[in-house]
């Protein structure tokens, strides 16, 4: 039986853009004199509730630095120097985006289907990565955990996003590289796929999802 998708929503870290790489995190953990282990599990310690929006930006960082034994300077200009070295490495760490998935959407905006954005993030690394930029304008609704202080794979998060896009929740189909917030999503009512790759998703779209067109996902094939 053919079900009926009249939106598609995209999870960012990990779908739309690559996750922060070990490489960035090393230069974190450089720039405050960290051990590398140390800051890396202080970093996503703590990242649950900034996403949240339980933590702003300068409190999130002091906390991973402070946890991870770091370097925190005395003088207040140089606390502001170390702090907007890690948001703009944080920042950087999440603009590799997933050129398939751009030209995708471009062919579902064309094909009149509705596209939006439900990702765990903090409303200020939206700020920095999103807002005003080119990304923008390629989702009708952006669902943040942030905004809304609920983060994926709580239901609460998709159901908001089923009230504002105010369709059925079995017509939006959600792409997540994290199996339980397919799950979450799924609980929700949603359709969802955990996507690992374009290839892998023009798959199953071929064979879960043949009616929704899938050209640009490969490149230069026509589909």
């Amino acid at each position: 039986m053919t079900r009926k998708i009249t939106a598609i929503a995209f999870d960012y870290g990990g779908v739309l853009a690559k996750m922060i790489d070990e490489t960035t995190i090393g230069h974190m953990a450089d720039s405050v004199h960290a051990d590398f282990e140390h800051f890396r599990t202080a970093l996503w310690k703590f990242r649950h509730d900034y996403d949240l929006g339980v933590l702003e930006a300068d409190s999130y960082w002091m906390q991973v630095i402070t946890d991870a034994q770091g370097y925190w300077p005395k003088d207040k200009i140089a606390q502001k120097e170390v702090l907007a070295t890690l948001k703009m490495l944080d920042t950087i760490a999440y603009l590799t985006f997933n050129p398939g998935l751009f030209r995708w959407i471009r062919t579902l905006h064309a094909e009149n289907y509705r596209c939006l954005m439900i990702s765990n993030m903090a409303g200020e690394t939206y700020d920095m990565l999103v807002k005003d930029t080119f990304l923008e304008p390629y989702f009708e609704r952006v669902i943040l955990s942030g905004w809304i202080n609920v983060n994926k794979p709580d239901e609460k998060i998709f159901q908001e996003a089923v009230r504002k896009m105010n369709v059925p929740a079995q017509e939006i189909l959600f792409l997540d590289d994290l199996p339980h917030n397919v799950e979450g999503a799924r609980k929700a009512g949603l359709c969802a796929i955990q996507f690992a790759d374009c290839s892998s998703l023009e798959r199953i779209l071929a064979t879960e999802y043949p009616e929704i067109p899938r050209w640009g996902l490969l490149g230069s094939q026509s589909l």
